[in-house]
This record gives C-alpha cells, structure tokens and sequence, in this order.
C-alpha cells in the first residue's frame, strides 16, 4: 500500500510516520489472514480429496469384486456346457463303437 491511498485527514492527523507504520500494520494483518485461509482452503480440498478418493476405492473394490464374481459364473456355466457336450458325443459313439 502507498501513503498517499490513505485519506489526506487521516495521513494528517496520524502524521507521516505513523501513517506508514499504519500501513505496514494493516499490510502484515492482510498477508496472514491470506495465508490463514489459503490454509484453510487447502486443508478442505485434501479433506474433500480424501474422501472421494476414499469413495472411489470402495467402488473400484466392488466392481473388481462384481467382475470375478461373473467370470466364475461364465466359466463355471462354460465348464457345465463342455461336460454336457462330451457326454452327448460319449453318448453317440458308445453305441457305434460297442458294436
């Protein structure tokens, strides 16, 4: 801040030391305040990131689970298809080959 942004009644009543301590003063009090809530607002951003990110892994658990769970299905109704075919092909040829 420059003195000359303080009003002429002021800067003549504090006078002109006092007036750039002023200054400096109300400078220093807006640098932390800045940096208290930049704090703050980074604080609640990885407060938020943790927990999306929290929200995420359940859902990717789950759905690696949902997906294992369906290729055992598959595979397990695919194994019960090959069964049933060999024994209608063993069913077809024993006959043929007792003869």
């Amino acid at each position: 801040m420059r003195a000359t942004s303080v009003p002429q009644a002021l800067r003549d009543r504090l006078g002109h030391d006092a007036t750039i301590g002023l200054l400096e003063f109300v400078s220093a009090e807006q640098a932390e305040w800045g940096d208290r809530m930049l704090s703050v607002g980074v604080e609640r951003f990885e407060r938020r990131l943790a927990e999306e990110l929290a929200t995420l892994r359940v859902a990717l658990v789950q759905e690696i689970h949902d997906g294992r769970v369906q290729t055992i299905r598959w595979t397990f109704l695919f194994w019960a298809g090959q069964m049933t075919a060999f024994m209608a092909v063993l069913a077809l040829l024993l006959p043929i080959l007792g003869r």
